[in-house]
């Protein structure tokens, strides 16, 4: 017996604001429509996403929920190796390189990739060759390969990887600022080279049947053809799969902030013979649920998300010219987000800057934002969010985010009136709330830079 519903509102209506006055006024003016996403749940619970492409194309997309995040610091990068390990090796009916040869005949594009929480399989080809495209699929998903040499070479592959990581010093900066807010688990995942050679291919096969099921799964279809056939070949080729059941990871959000407010006052340094110091500082953020992430947003364009109008950029950059780089982000996921704030400056001018960072996040968790910062802030992130539906893939993809993440329906309809509800006290409530723990800071640079480091707080050598 099989499932159908049209995702609510079919045609996804957003607003858009139309010059700063009425921004300001906070009204909604243009109604932007967005293509009709359809939606079907398989018997054995694989959500499938449909979305009419007027191009000769078929453009399949399975998620399965394993990715970074589900990860634990004793199986830091088992998720990229996994999708390596498949893209190599293919599957039954396609092994090794007879995988490649048969997608290269098509014409079309394959790739296997694992992400902060999804390992993607995603497969392009001409309308006609979709029994090719949708055979291919399934057999990845169901009988991949994983076969000692692909194992291997997957294994030596991200082993180089990683020993480049650890040449770029921003990668270094970010990847040990999450390893310490997040105690090495999940987003703290931070992969190293022997732990991942190390990795059994029992561990690597297990891991993929206990994730790889019906109802952790979601397939995505851009395609010439209608939803009534699309359904017909999700039928065929994806009903053998196992329903399983709906996996997660987890999150100690109160074991991750005693963490951080662990970390008060300390500066974690990386030395690296460099001319120049990547300074990071960052904590946890929420969780994508959570009703203070619009004001967070906010929060976050104001203080370093808005390019050179952003105050990081004007006070540290434009002001002072410290620094090549300097921007914020805030993420939020599924059970957790992250904070993160950077700049990549001289090794003599890391102090100063490491002080600008903390004095500028300092002021605004203590201090309201202007009405005119708030309102340009508002506004930009009003006026570009329609550049997140811009391709038929890139609506499906939200689409099928909303259900991944189980946000209400009305979360992309509902965003840009929530965003313009924002006032200054929210911004400043939540940006005490997210700071107010603490904040663990990372210096990537040379030892030159330690003397001026010990004058803003204890210095652990990290190795």
């Amino acid at each position: 017996m099989k499932k159908y519903s049209v995702v609510s509102g079919c045609l996804l209506v957003l607003f858009v604001m139309r010059d700063s006055h009425l921004a300001a006024a906070h009204t909604p003016q243009e109604m932007l429509k967005l293509p009709a996403v359809e939606t079907a749940v398989l018997e054995n619970g694989i959500r499938f996403f449909h979305i009419r492409d007027e191009l000769p194309q078929v453009t399949i997309v399975i998620s399965v929920g394993y990715g970074t995040l589900y990860e634990k610091k004793d199986t830091a990068g088992l998720s990229e190796l996994i999708a390596k390990t498949i893209s190599l090796g293919g599957s039954r009916s396609y092994p090794g390189s007879a995988l490649h040869e048969k997608i290269d005949s098509l014409g079309g594009r394959l790739s296997v990739e694992s992400s902060w929480e999804n390992t993607v399989i995603s497969v392009k080809v001409l309308d006609r060759f979709k029994r090719d495209a949708f055979a291919i699929a399934a057999d990845l998903m169901t009988h991949p390969s994983m076969d000692t040499r692909s194992l291997d070479t997957a294994k030596a592959l991200i082993a180089d990887s990683i020993r480049r990581k650890y040449d770029d010093p921003a990668e270094i900066a970010f990847g040990k600022a999450r390893e310490i807010i997040f105690g090495g688990d999940g987003y703290g995942s931070f992969p190293e080279e022997a732990r991942v050679r190390s990795y059994a291919p029992d561990l690597i096969r297990g891991t993929w049947a206990k994730h790889c099921t019906g109802r952790n799964i979601m397939i995505g279809i851009s395609a010439s053809l209608d939803f009534a056939e699309t359904g017909r070949l999700c039928r065929e080729y994806f009903s053998g799969l196992a329903p399983g059941g709906p996996l997660s990871y987890e999150v100690d959000r109160n074991k991750i902030l005693e963490q951080v407010a662990a970390c008060r006052g300390k500066i974690f340094f990386y030395p690296k013979d460099i001319p120049q110091s990547t300074v990071v500082t960052g904590t946890v953020a929420p969780d994508i649920g959570y009703h203070g992430q619009y004001a967070l947003e906010i929060m976050n364009y104001i203080l370093g998300g808005g390019s050179f109008t952003s105050r990081l950029m004007g006070e540290i950059r434009v002001k002072r010219g410290l620094a090549y780089a300097v921007q914020s982000i805030v993420k939020f996921r599924h059970r957790t987000g992250v904070f993160l704030a950077y700049a990549q400056t001289e090794n003599k001018t890391a102090g100063d800057v490491l002080s600008l960072l903390a004095g500028n996040i300092g002021i605004i968790s203590r201090e309201r934002v202007s009405p005119g910062e708030i309102d340009w802030a508002r506004r930009a992130i009003s006026n570009s969010f329609v550049f997140q539906f811009d391709t038929p893939m890139s609506v499906l993809a939200n689409y099928m985010d909303i259900a991944y993440y189980g946000l209400p329906a009305d979360y992309y309809t509902g965003y840009l009136v929530r965003i313009s509800g924002v006032g200054e006290p929210d911004v400043l409530s939540e940006a005490r709330k997210l700071f107010t723990p603490g904040l663990v800071t990372v210096v990537v640079g040379n030892e030159s830079v330690l003397q001026d480091l010990k004058k803003t707080g204890d210095v652990v050598i990290l190795k």
